[in-house]
């Protein structure tokens, strides 16, 4: 249906009086819409997959870095050793494939407290794959895992000399003349 009008000026003017192409107005504006709630759902879920993964790769890291000791050196190259196992399994997961830059950093008794000893991943990710939502911003997240590292064969060894002979001045050493076999209940 076609309606014909006249303008001030005296001009005809045609005016459309039906409904046909609404829909498809409206189909372009709500599937535009649903297809970006989509995306928006996907990226956080990919985000959440990658922080689980980064997770899980820490968590590998700090129990590496809590179970290790080779028991035959002394307490700083143990723990330097232990550092050097954990960043080794840290580098084993390739989290760059993934899509996530990290580092790690391994926090020793001596930085923090024996409680508080293990690992720290330190990783950033957009939260939002468009710019519109969020600002294409990127967030930057810690995984932290301090499990406590065990006491060391060698610290148990040294304490069990230290109470038999009542120094520790003469258990400092790997070599002690001393063949006594203790039960330490795990020091």
């Amino acid at each position: 249906m076609i309606r014909i009008t006249g303008d001030f000026l005296g001009q005809k003017m045609l005016i459309h009086c039906n409904e046909r192409g609404q829909s498809a107005i409206e189909f372009i504006l709500t599937f535009a819409f649903a297809i970006g709630v989509t995306f928006l759902f996907l990226n956080q879920a990919m985000n959440l997959t990658e922080g689980y993964l980064a997770h899980y790769v820490n968590f590998m890291s700090a129990r590496t870095y809590l179970v290790y000791d080779s028991g035959i050196d002394t307490r700083n190259s143990i723990l330097a050793q232990a550092e050097r196992e954990a960043e080794s399994v840290y580098k084993s997961y390739p989290l760059a494939s993934f899509g996530v830059q990290s580092t790690l950093k391994v926090i020793t008794s001596d930085q923090g407290s024996a409680l508080f000893s293990g690992t720290v991943l330190q990783f950033e990710k957009a939260l939002s794959a468009m710019p519109v939502v969020g600002g294409g911003k990127k967030a930057l997240l810690y995984s932290e895992s301090f499990l406590g590292k065990e006491p060391l064969r060698i610290t148990c060894a040294q304490m069990m000399c230290a109470a038999i002979t009542g120094t520790l001045q003469d258990c400092q050493s790997n070599s002690t003349d001393m063949d006594i076999v203790l039960y330490d209940n795990g020091c």
